[in-house]
């Protein structure tokens, strides 16, 4: 039973599922088709697969609360960056890719005192050809 002097702890797990949905609203407000979330390739997820005019986009989603740790996109190191490359290298086999370029995209959703604020970065990073 929860009493009046600690806080409700939401799950990171509920939390991200809620961002997800979040970016996933945005994107199709914005005229993409989802057409994947949380694929899986292995112990690797990617969380939204988007599309859009030619372009399928790799969508990191990162929510945060506040900045104590830096901006959300900030989040997405060369190691995360690295294991999307590899979730990405699975999708031809799994998502028909129909010759679309793909990309590599963060949403970066800030929670606010009255509202969120979110921001679409598009073509965040480029994966080195290897």
């Amino acid at each position: 039973m929860q009493t009046g002097a600690e806080p409700l702890r939401v799950s990171s797990v509920l939390r991200g599922r809620e961002g997800e949905a979040i970016a996933a609203l945005f994107l199709e407000m914005n005229g993409y088709r989802i057409v994947g979330r949380n694929v899986r390739c292995g112990p690797l997820e990617i969380d939204l697969l988007a599309r859009k005019a030619g372009i399928l986009a790799v969508v990191e989603v990162r929510l945060r609360s506040s900045r104590s740790h830096g901006r959300p996109e900030e989040s997405v190191r060369w190691r995360k960056r690295h294991l999307l490359r590899q979730a990405a290298a699975c999708l031809p086999g799994r998502v028909p890719l129909q010759g679309a370029r793909l990309r590599f995209d963060v949403i970066a959703i800030e929670t606010e005192p009255f509202g969120l604020h979110l921001r679409h970065l598009q073509d965040w990073w480029r994966p080195c050809a290897r």
